[in-house]
């Protein structure tokens, strides 16, 4: 029996919380355009005033436009999307600071300076930590560039050294307060993340360890060959039921031929389909994905599941021997009670003998969900465990 010793990681969670982080960059990216959009339209308002010369205009204009184009053909790429949003959030914070920078040296008049801020919100949408130390630093250099560049525009009275001292101090104690309010944000925003996508996580692991207890016990593995053919027989038996010709066979095939073959290997085999299709038929295969598998064990849980609230984070969802608020008293209790039920004999299965306990224990999902001093406790004082069942079916409990 191999122990393992190594400490588990959910080696999904990152995916998961990539999809969901995803779903909420693609909604940011259309608000930071809607408002870039905004501002080039306040900008070609000022085109048509007198007071204010359009050859000054134009290049703000221009580089918003540019970096509108830019998010536009970053977000229309498909390939590696997250990455592309991310880049172009990078390149959109760097170019509204610059833009606004421009303009702020343009004018040099003190109300030209809230556009500084303006920036800073745009970036602050992103909520993104890097995103945060990016549109904080380029705040930082534009204030102080225009604080030493044009002193006078903040001088109160005709001495203007100790004025751009206060200023300078000011302008860093303000943007270290609002480093610190985004940074507090995105750390509630990747809690809720990481929580999301440790239920969604859970929820899988859990499903996959009751079929690997299954195999366990049963020394019984899926034979895809004989899936696929009895997959197969069904669907020319429902399609002759139904009257249509079997629309089935074909992909059936070539589900088959993805367990042993990678998808841009198929593409001579079945010329009518294309790469994207071959590759999201593969998410189906049982072996690696386990995405059938796995969608049919959580059907067949959900009939008659009534929710009255909702435990989107709570720990309840997805019960273990592990929750860090119980005692070692209550987590060795609730391990004994667990290990009573594997050694009874139920109606329709049999119980586990002390070996078989412990190749489960060692060598399934049961190994991370259970703390790691109760199962040194159970090698310890495995005595003391047996005693307890033998106790009670003597009736001693």
């Amino acid at each position: 029996m191999e122990k393992q010793t190594n400490k588990f990681k959910y080696a999904q969670l990152e995916r998961f919380k990539e999809s969901i982080e995803l779903e909420h960059l693609k909604r940011k990216t259309i608000i930071v355009n809607i408002l870039m959009i905004a501002f080039a339209l306040c900008l070609t308002y000022f085109l048509f005033r007198d007071e204010v010369e359009p050859r000054k205009i134009y290049p703000a204009i221009i580089m918003l436009v540019i970096i509108i184009i830019i998010n536009w053909v970053f977000a229309s790429l498909e390939f590696d999307l997250y990455s592309n949003l991310k880049l172009a959030m990078y390149i959109t914070i760097m170019g509204v600071f610059s833009t606004t920078l421009l303009l702020v040296l343009t004018f040099m008049t003190p109300s030209i300076f809230t556009l500084l801020f303006f920036a800073y919100a745009v970036a602050s949408v992103y909520q993104d930590n890097k995103s945060m130390m990016l549109s904080s630093l380029s705040l930082m250099i534009t204030g102080t560039i225009l604080i030493l560049k044009n002193p006078s525009m903040f001088s109160l009275v005709g001495n203007t050294s100790p004025q751009i001292f206060y200023v300078l101090v000011f302008l860093i104690v303000f943007v270290m307060l609002l480093t610190l309010s985004s940074y507090i944000l995105i750390k509630r925003k990747t809690f809720f993340y990481n929580q999301i996508a440790s239920i969604k996580e859970s929820e899988i692991r859990n499903i996959l360890l009751a079929e690997e207890m299954a195999s366990l016990k049963s020394k019984h593995q899926i034979d895809v060959n004989e899936y696929f053919t009895s997959l197969k027989t069904f669907s020319d038996h429902l399609s002759e039921k139904i009257g249509i010709e079997n629309v089935f066979s074909r992909k059936i095939d070539i589900l088959k031929d993805l367990q042993i073959k990678k998808p841009i290997e198929l593409l001579d085999k079945y010329k009518d389909y294309n790469l994207e299709e071959l590759e999201a038929l593969n998410l189906m295969e049982l072996k690696v994905n386990e995405k059938m598998m796995i969608l049919a064990e959580k059907a067949s849980k959900s009939n008659d599941i009534i929710v009255s609230r909702k435990e989107i984070f709570s720990e309840a969802q997805f019960k273990s021997f592990a929750h860090y608020y119980d005692s070692t008293y209550t987590k060795i209790i609730s391990f004994a009670v667990f290990y009573t039920l594997l050694k009874l004999d139920k109606q329709y299965l049999k119980g586990l003998e002390d070996e078989e306990i412990k190749d489960i224990l060692y060598n399934s999902e049961f190994f991370y969900k259970i703390d790691r001093s109760i199962i040194d406790v159970y090698l310890n004082n495995n005595d003391v465990f047996n005693t307890i069942v033998d106790d009670y079916m003597k009736g001693g409990m």
